[in-house]
């Protein structure tokens, strides 16, 4: 575990042993070759728990079978594995399903399977809420807990590789779930090393999408550390008076930083980055939203995903229609003529937006204790 964040610390008082899954795969085998060696185990023990624990998903030490019993026992009380623990599940008709993890600390956070016939994709959260209370976020309506460690955001898609249950397709990583990644950097970034190690989750470094509302300084260190990691910009306005007011963050770091920063990023990466841009229709949908949208496509290069707001209860936003959506995207093309995306929506059902799963669990834990109190 990184020190640096007093929430984090607080975790090693509730359990004070090495969270397994917090370890890069170097520190990790030491880690392991030391405690081992220590028993008098032999060397090819370590093989044996990394397969099993990357290779196969397992979901503790009781289930990795190729080690003795009085072995398990004892690593059980030496490492923290696994980091996160179901709690609640949902499954869409379309076939998504949401997933529900309790934290040591009893906190929860989200992460979300999306099946399709030729890759799945899940997605992953980096934050106990979030502090930057984007004004059409479910995330934002509980605020920011805490940062989440990298054993915490490696286990959600160690997880959801071994859930999907089918390994004839390819699978994506999107940090697109609760929180502001870059905001929670050094978990985040151990978490990235230890999603692409071959030793590690072994995915592929363009499988894997860190999404952020805009930290230039990150978005930077980003394209230098990991070169083949994609980049994802929840950029939802492109002119600061509307974006000042739906994400606060641009009162700080304004379209001009964040599009500078996103250049930095392209010329360093040689990638194409992605604008994320959730429809509020009569929001940030106007001909001058559309201006200076195609105005942005042409200072870097970028494609756009438009995506249909999933309504948040108490939030005051309204889902477009599609034609309204469509008109929108086609006013941009014609301006600039780019590819504009609009993304399916998927989840409805169950709630799929980032944050509505813990927003609806809470809303039933504060109703439940009031029942109580007043029975």
């Amino acid at each position: 575990m990184r020190a640096g964040d007093p929430r984090l610390e607080r975790l090693t008082d509730l359990d004070p042993r090495d969270e397994l899954l917090s370890l890069l795969p170097a520190e990790l085998e030491t880690s392991l070759a030391g405690w081992l060696a220590e028993r008098g185990e032999p060397s090819y023990r370590v093989a044996q728990i990394v397969d099993a624990v990357y290779r196969h998903g397992v979901t503790g030490w009781t289930a990795i079978s190729t080690l003795p019993t009085d072995l398990r026992t004892q690593l059980e009380a030496g490492y923290r594995f696994p980091s996160i623990a179901p709690h609640e599940s949902r499954e869409s008709v379309d076939g998504t399903r949401k997933f529900l993890w309790k934290l040591v600390d009893g906190e929860s956070i989200e992460s979300v399977l999306i099946p399709t016939p030729r890759r799945d994709t899940i997605c992953i959260s980096s934050q106990v809420g979030c502090p930057l209370a984007c004004a059409f976020c479910a995330t934002g309506v509980f605020g920011y807990r805490r940062n989440l460690t990298a054993g915490e955001i490696v286990d959600q898609a160690r997880r959801l590789k071994a859930l999907r249950g089918r390994s004839d397709v390819g699978m994506n990583v999107v940090f697109m779930g609760m929180g502001e990644p870059l905001l929670n950097w050094n978990p985040v970034a151990a978490a990235l090393e230890i999603l692409i190690d071959p030793r590690g989750l072994d995915l592929g470094a363009r499988r894997v999408t860190v999404s952020t509302v805009g930290v230039p300084e990150r978005i930077v260190a980003l394209g230098e550390r990991f070169p083949q990691v994609r980049l994802a910009v929840s950029l939802h306005a492109a002119r600061d008076e509307v974006r000042n007011e739906i994400v606060p963050l641009n009162r700080r770091h304004p379209v001009r930083e964040l599009i500078a920063a996103c250049r930095v990023w392209a010329e360093s990466t040689g990638k194409r980055l992605t604008f994320e841009y959730v429809h509020l229709p009569g929001v940030n949908d106007g001909v001058a939203d559309a201006v200076a949208l195609a105005e942005l496509l042409k200072r870097v290069p970028a494609k756009v995903n438009l995506m249909r707001y999933n309504p948040v209860e108490g939030l005051g936003f309204r889902r477009p229609t599609e034609a309204e959506t469509m008109t929108f995207r086609d006013a941009v093309t014609d301006l600039s003529q780019s590819a504009i995306t609009i993304r399916k929506s998927r989840g409805i059902d169950i709630e799929g937006a980032c944050g509505q799963l813990r927003l609806a669990h809470e809303a039933s834990a504060v109703a439940a204790e009031i029942g109580g109190h007043t029975s």
